[in-house]
């Protein structure tokens, strides 16, 4: 398989699931809904029709094709944020894995990413202003992105020795 091709299949679909994993126990232990991956895909398809901004209307109910949309969106990013590390460090990261560009790519510029595009375009404004408790959602989404760099470098290494 190419390089850049299992690299970031790798890397990517690994990290997100190590992501999805924590917002599994965050749920379990402490009753943190973690995120509709529905409504995402429902904003996906509304895009189409020039909405810019999810709408979190329960009704209609989300469907089977939002939410499969929305979880393959999920892990379509954590693979693209695998190809820019792999493009933007190079082969010599790929062979021998580093934890500064992954701090770069899966913490700063992935959170900056759901601050600026992803949390306005879910209706939460910009930097989450809109949401109740803005200071935990903040804090629980940091320490989420620095677990997805955390599995960005373990991936990346287990990508190297294989």
């Amino acid at each position: 398989m190419n390089t850049l091709v299992g690299f970031s299949l790798t890397v990517g679909i690994g990290s997100t699931l190590l992501l999805d994993l924590w917002s599994f126990l965050l749920y379990k232990v402490g009753g943190i809904t973690p995120t509709n991956w529905g409504i995402v895909g429902r904003w996906l398809w509304g895009l189409r029709q020039g909405q810019w901004v999810a709408i979190q209307s329960a009704y209609p109910p989300i469907t089977l094709v939002e939410k499969v949309s929305g979880w393959l969106f999920h892990y379509w990013v954590g693979v693209v944020y695998a190809v820019l590390l792999a493009l933007v460090w190079g082969d010599s990261f790929i062979g021998s894995p580093t934890l500064l560009p992954t701090f770069y790519s899966g913490f700063l510029v992935s959170s900056l990413a759901g601050l600026t595009l992803f949390m306005p375009a879910m209706g939460a404004g910009f930097c989450g202003r809109k949401i109740p408790n803005q200071a935990k959602a903040l804090c629980l989404m940091l320490i989420a992105h620095s677990l997805f760099a955390l599995g960005q470098y373990i991936f990346a290494l287990v990508y190297a020795c294989s």
